[in-house]
């Protein structure tokens, strides 16, 4: 009972904040963008994997990417903060209702990227703050939930899992407003 209160005051507090949040919105593909954040919810190492999966395929576009994860328990594990470009904090860096307060995420909410990605299944409060309040010109996410952020939503079955999701990501975003996508690469 207590959690469902939590969860609807997080709801009620993102949704008030929202409403005077104002950002620049533009579409962006793998073409145009610069800098890409990649937002998600750390609670396994197979996640990790497949985020820097992801990472390593925009880096290799020459794309300036960061990724965000919020670890649900009170402590990271060291094993998940030896990774270059990939930030993580903790359920002790939020307040009582899920909104994150460490000084790193604000430092990433408050950045201009080109293309945010929320690679979650499932709303998680903390990562909806940060899909919610960031400056990116362009979000990108899998999930479909009232007043979510998403300029474009991807539906995919969760079953397939995350690696499937990260797939479909770099194919929309290489085909999205690309003339030249459907076309053979000449050598």
């Amino acid at each position: 009972m207590f959690d469902d209160y939590k969860y609807k005051k997080a709801l009620n507090e993102i949704n008030r904040q929202a409403q005077g949040f104002k950002r620049q919105r533009m579409v962006h593909n793998l073409t145009t963008a610069r800098k890409i954040l990649i937002v998600f919810t750390l609670n396994s190492q197979e996640v990790l994997d497949s985020v820097l999966n992801l990472v390593k395929y925009f880096e290799s576009l020459n794309i300036t990417v960061h990724a965000l994860g919020y670890y649900p328990q009170k402590e990271v594990p060291q094993v998940f903060t030896m990774h270059p470009g990939i930030t993580i904090f903790s359920k002790a860096e939020t307040n009582w209702y899920g909104k994150p307060l460490s000084s790193d995420v604000e430092a990433f909410i408050n950045k201009e990227y080109d293309i945010l990605i929320d690679v979650d299944f499932d709303e998680v409060v903390p990562v909806r703050w940060i899909s919610t309040f960031s400056k990116a010109k362009f979000k990108l996410g899998s999930q479909n939930y009232l007043n979510n952020p998403f300029d474009l939503i991807l539906t995919v079955d969760k079953l397939k899992g995350l690696p499937y999701l990260c797939e479909q990501v770099k194919q929309v975003l290489f085909k999205l407003n690309n003339r030249f996508a459907d076309e053979p690469h000449q050598a």
